[in-house]
C-alpha cells in the first residue's frame, strides 16, 4: 500500500515559475491525508513559494525544497546541506565568466541575487520567492547558502556544458531544473536523498512511495520510490528511468493517478 508520495513542482503540477496548481490537486492532497497517506512537494524552489502554493494544506505536508538541500516540515527543519564558502565563491566568479548568465543563492528562508534584472522579478513575482538584492555576493553575503542556481532563458544548459560543468560535475550535483535554470547543491544532496530521509523518519519503504517528475533533477527522487512517474511532458531520460508514464501537466496528470489511487483505497 502507498503511505508516501512526493512530486516535482514547475514542469509537473504547474507549469514552470507560476502559481497555476489545478485546484483538484489540494482537494486530492486533503484526502490522501485524512487516509493518513503523506504528501511531499519536492522542488527547486525555496519553502515560502512552495507553502504558498499549497496554501490551504500547507501544514499537512512535507516540504524537500533547494533541489533536496532541506527537508522540513510546516514548522521545522529535519535536515540542511550548506555549501562550503570557498568553493561558493570560487563557483560565483566562474558563472560571471558565462555570458549572459544570472546567480540565484538560496539560504534557508531567503534567496540572493546580486542586482534588479529579470530574474529578480520573475521570482519575486511569479514564483513568490522571498529575495533580496544584496550587491557584491562576495562582500555582502552573510547567510549560510545551500543551492546556487544558474540562470539564462532558454540556453542555460548548452552555456554550462562548455567547460563549468566538466569543471565542477566532480564536487557538486549540477541539474537541470527546466530550460532557464542549473541548480548547483552539494553532492549528498538531492531530492532522492532527502525523500530517503523522510521515509526513514516516517518508518515508511521505498515500496510504500509513489514519486512524480520531470526534469533531470527529478531522477533520484524517482529512483527512491517504488512507484515512479514520469508525466507525459517529461524530458525523455525521465520517462526511461521512471516505472510508468502519467498524463501530461496540460491533463493535470498527478492529479488523474492520484485520484485513481484515492478510488483503489
Amino acid at each position: 500500500m502507498i503511505r508516501l508520495i512526493a512530486s516535482d513542482i514547475d514542469g509537473t503540477l504547474v507549469p514552470d515559475g507560476t502559481d497555476k496548481i489545478d485546484p483538484e490537486m489540494l482537494k486530492v492532497i486533503k484526502a490522501l491525508s485524512e487516509k493518513g497517506i503523506v504528501f511531499a512537494g519536492a522542488s527547486g524552489r525555496q519553502f515560502i513559494s512552495m507553502a504558498r502554493l499549497f496554501q490551504p494544506v500547507w501544514e499537512d505536508i512535507y516540504y524537500i525544497t533547494d533541489n533536496g538541500s532541506i527537508l522540513r516540515g510546516p514548522r521545522e527543519i529535519i535536515s540542511m546541506n550548506v555549501i562550503g564558502r570557498k568553493p561558493l565563491f570560487e563557483m560565483i566568479r566562474d558563472v560571471k565568466k558565462l555570458p549572459g548568465c544570472d546567480i540565484m543563492l538560496c539560504g534557508r528562508d531567503w534567496a540572493y541575487c546580486e542586482d534588479y534584472g529579470e530574474m529578480f522579478y520573475w521570482l519575486r513575482d511569479s514564483y513568490k520567492f522571498n529575495i533580496r538584492v544584496v550587491g557584491d555576493f562576495e562582500e555582502n553575503l552573510r547567510d549560510d547558502i545551500v543551492k546556487l542556481s544558474i540562470y539564462k532563458k532558454d540556453t542555460v544548459e548548452e552555456e554550462v556544458k562548455k567547460w563549468f560543468l566538466p569543471k565542477w560535475q566532480d564536487m557538486f550535483k549540477i541539474a537541470s531544473a527546466g530550460t532557464m535554470w542549473q541548480d548547483i547543491v552539494n553532492p549528498d544532496a538531492d531530492k532522492g536523498s532527502s525523500l530517503r530521509k523522510l521515509q526513514e523518519r516516517l518508518g515508511i519503504s521505498p515500496e510504500e512511495t509513489m514519486a512524480f517528475g520531470d526534469n533531470i533533477n527529478d531522477l533520484g527522487l524517482l529512483a527512491a520510490a517504488g512507484e515512479s512517474y514520469a508525466i507525459g511532458s517529461a524530458r525523455e531520460e525521465v520517462k526511461q528511468a521512471a516505472k510508468h508514464v502519467a498524463p501530461p501537466l496540460s491533463e493535470y496528470g498527478v492529479t488523474k493517478v492520484l485520484k485513481k489511487l484515492l478510488e483503489s483505497l
